[in-house]
């Protein structure tokens, strides 16, 4: 069988190890064997697998975001709190502060006012800003016990750390906090929680195509669409790649810190004694800037409620047809319907045209008749052809004699903006050179 590379994976993993490449990789599993002495390396390895292990299952899958706590406010002592919590930051670190955590922002001020990225304006009383909380992971070495400088000597000794203490740094960074970019693009669009672009104007045809479907052929059509767009969305997701001031990494981001909260106009004044302090008002922290994650647990109840997604398109409400490229010549309009249009709905009076011109300004122009045309789509022939420089066509989903679908006979239909009874207009604005 052929592969893609002449060498196997084993073997360039043991060539790496000979260029002394293989550190790159923190997941080279360990087999221990018996009356085998193991190193510190051999040690170091073991324990290094599972953790990294874990880290890039956090990193990928679950992504960033507080688990529980890490409330953001000011306590009695008008001082910036932070409660204790749990989070995972996008390096697949877990983020665990055991005890709640307190700043004088008056003091960090006067630490910081000269620092070149910080801004702060001039209130007349005092200094004005604003910052967000970050928290991000922070190792530190515990634990010293006696340890063996040079082996073969063996007399002569020291300490070093045998622990490693992780725990969690919290800082202020200046200004508000700026949104990540959260990937699966497509999946967003597809589902209507990230506005249509034109990069992506392919899902939102497939999504248009599937709301004009029947309703009960709609949930196997937004399965296949997202099994679609979700494979190509992965596609686009990269671990970090190396910047000038960030090193390469199979994370999507590593060194990372995680958002807390945005604390915005802050004011401090120094007080009798020339020490910086908070004044009033107190501002309140906005802690719904942050990521977070909710339980797989309530996830599954909450799948059991309303169809938040098909809110806008009630599904007790069956869907009409809807409308697509419309085109002028001398003295006709075509277009296309998604689905057959009920032939006694054919008639002038669902439609109107009119023309302008800056001498006449808007008349109507009278239909002769509406049928289907060859290839399927629906012709309107005009007794005259228009003159002016502008040609505005309706369709009529509103009114006393609309067009309707002929295997429901629901009006025509636009997403988000129509029901069964009443449907909505069509509309098409023609520039005649």
């Amino acid at each position: 069988m052929a592969t893609i590379v002449d060498q196997t994976a084993c073997e360039l993993a043991g060539a790496g190890a000979e260029n002394g490449l293989l550190p790159v990789n923190p997941f080279t599993a360990l087999q221990f064997h018996f009356g085998m002495l193991l190193g510190v390396d051999d040690l170091e390895t073991g324990q290094a697998y599972a953790r990294g292990k874990m880290r890039l299952h956090n990193a990928w899958l679950h992504r960033e975001g507080v688990v529980w706590g890490f409330n953001v406010s000011f306590n009695s002592r008008n001082e910036l709190a932070v409660d204790p919590g749990l989070a995972l930051d996008a390096a697949g670190h877990e983020l665990h502060l055991d005890r709640q955590a307190c700043l004088d922002v008056g003091q960090w001020y006067a630490l910081h006012k000269s620092d070149p990225d910080f801004t702060f304006t001039d209130s007349g009383t005092g200094k004005k800003f604003s910052v967000h909380v970050v928290a991000q992971f922070k190792a530190c070495l515990t634990r010293p016990v006696p340890a063996i400088v040079e082996p073969c000597a063996g007399a002569q000794s020291d300490t070093a750390y045998s622990r490693v203490f992780e725990t969690v740094e919290l800082l202020l960074r200046p200004g508000p906090s700026k949104p990540k970019d959260p990937g699966y693009h497509r999946l967003r669009v597809l589902f209507q929680i990230e506005p249509d672009s034109a990069p992506y104007a392919d899902v939102k045809a497939r999504r248009d195509a599937i709301q004009a479907m029947p309703l009960e052929q709609q949930p196997a059509a937004y399965l296949l669409a997202l099994r679609d767009f979700a494979a190509l969305d992965e596609i686009d997701l990269k671990p970090q790649a190396a910047t000038a001031t960030d090193s390469a990494s199979i994370f999507p981001e590593d060194p990372t810190e995680v958002v807390l909260a945005d604390v915005s106009d802050i004011l401090v004044q120094p007080d009798a004694s020339g020490n910086w302090v908070i004044a009033a008002p107190i501002p309140t922290p906005l802690v719904t800037v942050r990521p977070s994650h909710v339980a797989t647990a309530t996830i599954q109840e909450l799948l059991c409620g309303p169809v938040l997604a098909g809110a806008a398109n009630p599904p007790a409400a069956p869907t009409g047809p809807t409308v697509s490229d419309p085109q002028l010549s001398a003295q006709s309009i075509t277009f296309k319907t998604s689905r057959a249009i009920a032939a006694s709905t054919l008639d002038p009076k669902a439609f109107s045209v009119s023309d302008y011109s800056d001498a006449n300004g808007w008349s109507n122009i009278d239909i002769k008749a509406v049928s289907v045309a060859q290839d399927g789509s629906m012709l309107v022939e005009l007794k005259e052809a228009p003159s002016g420089s502008l040609v505005r066509f309706i369709i009529k989903g509103t009114g006393p004699t609309p067009l309707l679908a002929a295997d429901n006979h629901v009006p025509l239909y636009a997403p988000g903006a129509s029901g069964a009874d009443d449907g909505v207009d069509f509309v098409k604005m023609f520039t005649r050179s």
